[in-house]
Parts: C-alpha cells; structure tokens; sequence
C-alpha cells in the first residue's frame, strides 16, 4: 500500500513540474491595448489606438417626403412634379490632436443621396437621380482653416428643414481667424468665387481674383452674433470690362431659457450687388427645391448677377431678411416658425421680383437623436414680368421628414 501511494505522488509530482516547465517556455502575450475615450473635444471622441489623435465619426440617416402646389410653367409646358421623396445617408470624421501649437483638425463629411421626382425639380420628373458627394473637407491649425468648408459669410441658425433666403454653401477657401478671448473673434478668407456665380444673359469669364469674405463675431452665453462683408469680382466674355460685386450682412441669434432649455430667436439682414448667391439666390448650388432652398419652391425664380446695358456691366441689387424662433413644448416635442423675404432688382426691363414665405413645423423625438416631423411653407411671389414660372401668385408645401442620427 505505501508502494502505490509512493509511485502515485511521485508520478503526480513530476507531471506538475513538466506541465510548469512547458508554461514558463511560452512566450507571454502582448497586452491589449483597449480604445480609451478622449474626453478633451466633449462626447463621442475617443483614442485612435496607438496614437495621441482624438476621433469622433458621426453622422445621420434621413428620410423626406414633400407635397405642395407646383409652379405654373410657361407656354403651356406640363407642369412639374407635385410630389417626391429622397433618401440621404451623411456620415463624417472629427479628427484632433494637440501639439505645442495648438490643436490640429482635420474634418471630412461625406453623404450619398437618392431623388425621385422632387416638388419643382423638373429634371427628375422621370426618373430619379443619385447623388455622392463630399462636401467638407478642411484642416485647421493654429486660426488657419483650409479647404472646402462653410463660408465665412454664412449665418445661419435657422430652425426649419426649408433653407430661407441665406447663404448656405460649402466651398473652397483659405482663412485666418483671431480669437480676441471673451467670445470675441475676427476672421478674413479668400473663397472660390466660381461657387458664387449666376450666370444670365452674360456669361462670366475667367476668376482673376477670389472672393474676399470676411466677418468679426461675438459668442457668449446669451447668444451670438455675426457681421460680415465680401467682395466678388465680375469679368464678361461679352464686354471688354470688369467690376466689383459686394455686400454686407448682420445677424445675431438669442438663446431664450427663460421660456424653455433649447428655445432661440434668430435673425439676418443682408444687402448684395452682383452675387446673389450670397442671400442663398442664383447660382447652381442653391438650385432645387428638394435642397430646401425657398427660392426653388417658388418656382426656380431666380436672376442673374449682372447684366449687359449699353456695353456695361450692371450689377443686380437684392436685400434679405429672416426672422425665425425655436421652441421646445417638452423635451420630446419642439416647433419652430419662420419668416423670410426677399427683393431683386434687375437692370433689365420686367426682371424685378419680390418673394416672402412663411415656415412652420412640428417635430417629435420619441428617443434620443430620432426626429419624426412634418413642416409646412407658405410661399408668395410678386414678378413685374413673365420671366419666371410663378408671377404674382402663391402656393403651399408640405414635407415630412424622419431623421436618426448617430
């Protein structure tokens, strides 16, 4: 008996100590390295593993039906279409990273789109149409922004899914901005004028010069407001001459808590010669009504920057104004209303227009960064002639619009 006990703990014995040998004989492994969240730039930011950079990815994914009155076309042509639907998926990365000079970003925004025959849009009466874009992609390092970002024009703070008549755009620029502390700053950029143009009965010849935009601003907890100013150039193939387009623009937009946590007014008022694009009219970037843009609900009413009188260049006049507010009636339900006018004039006989519209809307969200809405425009045009397809008429759209973002 004392035999077998013998051999069985010793048999036991060496069975440990091989099984110890062979563990101590394998290599260790690698510690994981498991992403840390970068709290330095606020939520949704965490540690590219591996590196000091913070990255954020975000995005949204919406979906929209619009209904209304269509526009009345010219010399008996059908009308366009009363109704459509787009689909939109948007996604974008917020990289930063902090050096002894500050923090560098670099911001991409991506989106893919599907039309089908929206209100107004007689090029997809049809069929559908598809559209991938990017339509930011910039750098920022120590006050300089480079790339292709919003203008340094731009306020807008509007609180509906339809744009007003603001500049709304994205292009390419190259700008500094001074951060004078206490919310106070000034900024000055050179911008791609091409994306500004609206060509008429004369054409643009080439950029010789960019456009020179700037705006000093002021953020606090009250709110902010914003003062701007550009300058565009305007060379024609069809006169040997040159000129200068410019504008200015104030806006400001005032947080409201003593009604309700959220709730703002807001409001821009702009005068432009030569560059309708900046009050959000004229050129091709604004086009289509299914891009919200009011002026395109009424009917593509638009005008060109300049004209050609008498071998000269005379500039388009045009003044803007918005006036807009927010309000939530509990966390989960939100409206907003909104006003907006504009006034064109064109140095060309019958070519003046005015046009207002009126913006409400109802908006739920039932769960975190999920909106289901609906919103309603009213829209009225005044045109001196025939030039467009609406003249001194009126006309209601409506659009429902599911939004979850991520």
């Amino acid at each position: 008996m004392k035999l077998v006990k013998s051999l069985v703990l010793g048999s036991a014995a060496a069975f440990v100590g091989v099984t110890g040998a062979s563990a101590a004989d394998l290599p260790l492994a690698e510690p994981v390295e498991y992403v840390k969240v970068c709290d330095a730039y606020g939520a949704g930011f965490f540690y590219i593993p591996g590196t000091e950079t913070c990255l954020n990815i975000g995005g949204y994914v919406r979906a929209e039906y619009s209904v209304g009155e269509v526009s009345k076309t010219l010399g008996g042509v059908r009308p366009n279409n009363a109704s459509g639907f787009r689909a939109r998926a948007r996604f974008w990365f917020d990289a930063r990273t902090e050096t002894e000079y500050g923090t560098v970003r670099t911001y991409i925004r991506a989106q893919f789109q599907r039309d089908s025959g929206s209100v107004n849009n007689v090029a997809t009466t049809a069929t559908g149409s598809d559209d991938s874009i990017f339509d930011k992609a910039f750098v920022q390092f120590a006050g300089f922004t480079a790339g292709l970002t919003d203008s340094f024009w731009d306020f807008k703070p509007y609180p509906t899914f339809t744009n007003p008549f603001v500049s709304d755009r994205t292009l390419a620029l190259i700008g500094y901005t001074f951060d004078f502390g206490g919310g106070f700053s000034a900024s000055a950029a050179i911008e791609d004028g091409t994306a500004r143009r609206s060509n008429g009965g004369a054409v643009y010849q080439e950029q010789t010069y960019p456009d020179f935009v700037g705006n000093i601003r002021l953020q606090q907890g009250w709110g902010e407001a914003q003062l701007s100013g550009f300058a565009h150039q305007i060379n024609s193939s069809a006169v040997n001459d040159s000129e200068w387009g410019y504008g200015a623009q104030i806006g400001a937009k005032i947080n409201l808590p003593f009604l309700a946590k959220g709730d703002y007014l807001w409001g821009t008022a702009a005068y432009t010669e030569g560059a309708l694009s900046y009050i959000g009219l004229g050129s091709s970037g604004d086009a289509g009504f299914a891009s919200g843009n009011t002026q395109n609900i009424v009917g593509g009413n638009s005008a060109p920057d300049f004209v050609i009188n008498g071998g000269d260049i005379d500039k388009t006049k045009a003044y803007a104004f918005n006036l807009g507010v927010l309000h939530y009636w509990s966390p989960k339900w939100r409206s907003a209303l909104q006003g907006t006018y504009a006034d064109v004039n064109v140095k060309a006989a019958g070519a003046d227009f005015t046009a207002y519209a009126v913006t409400g809307n109802l908006i739920w969200t039932p769960v975190k960064k999920l909106d289901i809405g609906a919103e309603l425009n009213y829209i009225k045009v005044k045109d001196k002639a025939s030039n467009y397809t609406l003249r001194d008429d009126d006309a209601f759209i409506g659009r429902l619009r599911i939004q979850r973002d991520f």
